[in-house]
């Protein structure tokens, strides 16, 4: 339950406490003041809104809201654990006052995404993971995006464009740190820490819309419905955001435009996917609309056209990674081209298949994109030699994976074993 505290003029009090009865308010006090009354209560979270909305019509109404859960207890006492199992979603209208609460100075913004950056370029350049979830916790990227998905939601373009420009501050912030990073300490390749994450998914349109999906349901849900903690939620944003600033930035500095382009298509992909499911998540399990309590102020067409950019967007950088194989899906098809490798050595019989790895270079030579295919391997066969197994295989493997249309151009390092682990 929500603690509200209502500042009316004199004679205006009853007319608000019986506001309150009509939707189970509990508590319900009147207090005489010099200037009108105060009207203390209590209501479910899912009635906030419509209480609100009732009382509209007093303009000289003050109201305080506590966001936060309350407890009441009345009688008859064997009903108390149902009384306090208040589980309902925030009202729409405390989940759009507390987006616009959080939107918080420039000061922190620029602190924190300065903090971010410097933890994600020592993260990237010693290939330590760690500091990059210790980028994520700080980065600032959350809150902009959420912010963003709840102006789209309720048609707010004030706070949409405030949102999307603090969002891209903050990204811009933190590239220009990993660039003047790389420049001082004169880096000039990337390392595998960068690969990897330069090395895009085919799946990786879901990480965005878990995170906005995950990151609306948690500002929509009451506090005490979530065994997940808001700090976390919020990794999961930055998780999407973070790493792909520090891709650019040191890309930047030495010319790679392979990795820029793919933290570019990351940092895209992330925002559009994030206001999409965010929003749709806000608009219709949150109920936040344009025709909320005193902030009936937004445009039903500034969320349809959000959506539709997003939708777009979407579909654009779909149609763009898809297109272009294997550049934006080489983690995927690194996997695949592993899978590949394995199924056809089933069929040698008398090969024994120990290890077996795929992965993409860091770039492309011309006309080529070549993928490391490493394979340590066991030989039973007394009539074939290894070197015979060797030619066999990488004739069969090339023509096997080039069948599959992935432009991949695989180069293999074949390991033949004996007992003692030798070659």
């Amino acid at each position: 339950m929500r603690a509200l505290t209502v500042k009316v003029p004199s004679g205006k009090g009853e007319e608000v406490k019986q506001k309150a009865e009509k939707l189970n308010g509990k508590n319900i006090s009147i207090g005489k003041l010099e200037a009108g009354e105060l009207v203390r209560l209590h209501l479910n979270n899912n009635v906030v809104d419509e209480f609100i909305r009732d009382i509209n019509h007093i303009e000289e109404a003050e109201i305080t809201l506590i966001p936060r859960g309350v407890i009441t207890l009345y009688p008859p006492q064997n009903e108390a654990p149902d009384q306090v199992s208040d589980v309902t979603f925030r009202s729409p209208f405390e989940v759009l006052m507390g987006g616009l609460q959080s939107v918080g100075s420039k000061l922190g913004l620029v602190s924190y995404a300065v903090s971010a950056g410097v933890l994600v370029w020592i993260g990237l350049y010693t290939n330590t993971v760690y500091l990059l979830v210790a980028a994520m916790l700080v980065s600032p990227f959350a809150g902009p995006a959420m912010n963003a998905a709840l102006a789209a939601a309720s048609g707010k373009s004030s706070l949409l464009l405030r949102s999307l420009g603090r969002y891209g501050l903050a990204i811009s912030i933190s590239i220009v740190v990993t660039y003047l990073l790389s420049l001082l300490f004169g880096q000039k390749h990337a390392t595998p820490l960068m690969v990897e994450i330069g090395h895009i998914s085919q799946m990786t349109i879901l990480l965005p819309l878990v995170a906005g999906f995950a990151g609306a349901i948690n500002l929509v849900q009451s506090e005490r419905d979530s065994l997940v903690p808001g700090a976390a939620v919020g990794v999961l944003v930055a998780a999407s955001l973070a790493p792909p600033t520090g891709l650019i930035g040191m890309a930047l500095h030495f010319n790679n435009w392979q990795m820029v382009q793919s933290g570019a298509f990351l940092l895209i992909l992330q925002l559009a996917g994030i206001q999409l499911s965010a929003a749709l998540v806000f608009r219709y399990l949150g109920k936040v609309t344009i025709k909320g309590a005193r902030f009936a102020d937004g445009k039903e067409h500034v969320y349809k056209l959000s959506m539709l950019v997003s939708v777009l967007a979407l579909a654009g950088l779909m149609y763009w990674q898809f297109y272009d194989q294997p550049n934006l899906q080489k983690a995927s098809l690194a996997t695949q081209i592993t899978e590949t490798i394995r199924t056809s050595l089933q069929e040698y019989k008398n090969i024994e298949t120990i290890e077996v790895n795929a992965r993409f270079t860091r770039g492309t030579l011309p006309n080529l994109n070549p993928v490391i295919c490493e394979l340590y391997l066991y030989n039973r066969s007394d009539s074939i030699s290894d070197e015979q197994v060797k030619k066999m295989l990488q004739e069969v493997l090339f023509e096997r994976i080039k069948e599959k249309g992935w432009n991949a151009d695989p180069m293999f390092d074949i390991k033949m074993l004996d007992y003692k682990g030798s070659d």
